[in-house]
């Protein structure tokens, strides 16, 4: 046998009989096949019980229209598969075929039968479904805020990009066709609690007052209370402001650094007695501080400027002055300026919620070619989100509660179990080191107070 005659085109003869002679290393074992039904995401019949346990089934029912024929998919059937699939790690509407396939965790959920990815593409597009799902979210966010043993809470509301290149989407000031959600979060609880989705166009300030109200009418209906509004520039207007000092909530918003502020700049610019900023722990930084009195020409109050400066590390063309600055509004006349300065700066974890969200759960993904589809996708997003921070933060505990999505995937939902049925009895025997935390969080749902 001619042993070249298999050698691939323009390699050296020789370098066959080298391959050749080197054993491949391989794995001992062999594949077998099974008539056993296992899953390998036997966690997510934890979370599809919490859903259940916290009644968020129940307010899909309630607040989602039924089918127009006793045939047709139920709201539920289209939603918790979509949430269960998203908290799984699915990243486009046809990963749902992956719990189709899994006819362990269907037996788990209760999934009798699951929609195809067409058939979830055409629900998605209806408007009513987005004020219904809307509904849905306050439903499960009130079920942890009434739980929690906090009653004043803070509000951090920031606005992300969904950059994409479907045509239904608008350009953006930076060139690049995007959607855009704003969102507000309660930081005490990691807790999305207002999302609007829209088109990357929109300025980002759209819509800051609307959610401000609504979730200060949340807290309050919880027996709750709204004492915090930490913004980005987005949240610098007038009407925000005014706002908040009508319904009594103490605000840090980035200043814009328009022609008024400006002036104040220059203005402490000429002027001594700037203090040096120490983090809380004593340590100094490079940066230094000042405040001053400022009033826009619509709010009804004044209110206070801590302006911030440090070195510029690199000057030019655009930047060729000695400091920069960064300037903080406020009308918290209880803290002082640096522990104003620090706690404005714990709005960065609005940031870490957007990134988990589009990130972690696959909402940086348009499915659809339709503005109101992507956002009734992008709000059982949010579901998934809001039902992983419930049970994380009511079931879990400890140090659960910071972790990721990614974590949880890995340490929990991720494990492999055998459905097995003895007469109407569903068993689901699990290794043994992960039969106590299973337990554990299914006694711990068992034990949680009714939903209301």
């Amino acid at each position: 046998m001619d042993m070249h005659k298999h050698h691939p085109q323009g390699e050296e003869k020789s370098s066959l009989m080298i391959r050749r002679s080197i054993t491949q290393e391989r794995l001992d074992f062999q594949l077998a096949p099974t008539r056993d039904t296992i899953t390998g995401r036997a966690g997510l019949a934890l979370f599809q019980e919490a859903a259940l346990a916290l009644g968020v089934r129940k307010s899909i029912k309630e607040n989602l229209p039924a089918p127009g024929s006793g045939h047709g998919f139920k709201p539920h059937e289209y939603v918790l598969p979509l949430v269960m699939m998203l908290c799984g790690g699915g990243r486009t509407m046809e990963d749902i075929r992956e719990i189709e396939m899994d006819e362990g965790l269907k037996q788990l959920c209760g999934f009798t039968r699951l929609p195809g990815a067409d058939a979830i593409g055409q629900w998605l597009r209806k408007p009513k479904h987005l004020r219904g799902l809307k509904r849905v979210n306050q439903f499960q966010a009130r079920q942890v805020i009434v739980r929690s043993d906090k009653n004043d809470f803070t509000m951090d509301v920031d606005a992300t990009m969904m950059e994409t290149k479907k045509q239904c989407a608008d350009m953006t000031y930076l060139g690049h066709r995007a959607f855009q959600a704003l969102l507000s979060f309660i930081a005490e609880l990691d807790l999305c609690v207002a999302c609007d989705y829209r088109q990357g166009s929109v300025p980002a300030g759209s819509g800051v007052k609307k959610q401000l109200l609504a979730t200060h009418r949340l807290l309050k209906s919880c027996g709750k209370r709204l004492s915090y509004l930490r913004s980005d520039s987005a949240g610098y207007t007038a009407d925000v402001i005014n706002t908040c000092n009508d319904l009594g909530v103490t605000f840090t918003i980035t200043a814009d650094q328009d022609a008024a502020v400006v002036k104040i700049i220059k203005n402490l610019k000429r002027q001594s007695g700037w203090t040096r900023l120490f983090r809380p722990d004593g340590t100094a930084t490079d940066r230094w501080y000042k405040t001053a009195v400022h009033c826009m020409e619509k709010t009804a109050k004044s209110f206070t400027l801590v302006v911030l400066r440090w070195p510029n590390p690199k000057p030019d063309l655009f930047h060729p002055e000695f400091y920069r600055y960064h300037v903080i509004a406020t009308n918290d006349d209880e803290r002082k300026p640096h522990e104003v300065i620090w706690f404005h700066n714990g709005r960065g974890d609005a940031e870490n919620y957007n990134k988990e969200l589009k990130n972690g759960f696959g909402m940086d993904y348009s499915p659809c070619r339709s503005l109101t589809a992507d956002a009734v996708y992008f709000e059982i997003g949010v579901l998934a989100y809001n039902l992983t921070v419930a049970v994380k933060r009511l079931v879990l505990g400890g140090d659960w509660v910071r972790r990721t999505i990614a974590s949880l995937r890995w340490q929990l939902l991720q494990i492999a179990g055998k459905v097995v049925r003895h007469g109407r009895q569903l068993i689901l025997p699990v290794q043994k080191n992960h039969f106590e935390l299973f337990r554990t969080v299914r006694q711990r749902l068992a034990l949680l107070p009714a939903p209301g």
